[in-house]
């Protein structure tokens, strides 16, 4: 009998030392790898010497970046997980130390101005033709149309020249795209509103509008704007054409 005992008491301390074992196992392995690994996510966040604050419309430079594991739960919506998509983009807002980089923080499709650029209105008046399909942050293609010859002062502009500046004596009108590239920066109907797939966002492959096509805001070089502008007083349109 006390021999069964001794026996019964050996096989729990086995199981005890067994669940001990395996307790600290799931311990260890949910620590090192189940929630570091599976319930974590890669983002870039923000490193700011002295725990400062960079400010809007501050360029991202590399040694300010750097990637840390944040558990899912904690990880914003549109986060940025690779450096490089935020490296040398303009925030959007004062980032602290640590701030985690979403598309909504930094302009990752370079849509704000830097120094030397500009948003550049077009009024509608000045539109030969536009997509309907044009939607913000589009790139664009700009052709000068000149519909009928115009003469200002001494200055007669005509079709098919070459391109050069339109401040000499003859205004030179480009064979081929005049600005390529060009980034569309809003899409404004007549009222002044947005022009989205739906009320709720583009998600509807350009299918529907919200409005009609009016006013395009695009983003330019101020030198680029400044030709432009010469251009449209002397009577030229634009051909703007969507090509991505």
């Amino acid at each position: 009998m006390s021999a069964q005992r001794g026996h019964l008491l050996k096989r729990n301390y086995i199981f005890a030392v067994l669940i001990l074992i395996v307790g600290f196992g799931g311990l260890l392995g949910y620590d090192l790898y189940f929630k570091p690994y599976v319930l974590s996510q890669t983002v870039v966040k923000v490193k700011v010497d002295g725990g400062g604050v960079l400010p809007k419309n501050h360029v991202l430079q590399a040694g300010e970046l750097y990637l840390d594991s944040v558990q899912t739960k904690d990880v914003p919506a549109g986060a940025v997980t690779e450096i490089n998509r935020a490296e040398r983009k303009i925030t959007n807002v004062s980032l602290t130390d640590g701030s985690i980089l979403t598309e909504g923080l930094v302009d990752l499709n370079d849509v704000e101005p830097r120094a030397d650029e500009g948003i550049f209105p077009v009024p509608k008046e000045a539109v030969y033709a536009i997509n309907g399909s044009l939607r913000s942050r589009d790139k664009v293609d700009i052709y000068l149309v000149q519909e009928e010859a115009k003469t200002v002062g001494n200055s007669n502009i005509a079709a098919g020249s070459v391109q050069g500046s339109p401040g000499g004596e003859q205004a030179a009108m480009p064979e081929k795209a005049f600005l390529t590239g060009v980034t569309v920066n809003y899409v404004r109907t007549e009222d002044n509103n947005d022009v989205r797939d739906t009320e709720l966002g583009n998600d509807n492959n350009r299918v529907t509008s919200t409005g009609k096509v009016a006013v395009p805001e695009l983003k330019l070089k101020k030198s680029d704007g400044e030709l432009l502008k010469q251009y449209l007083e002397r009577g030229c349109k634009l051909w703007i054409v969507r090509v991505e």
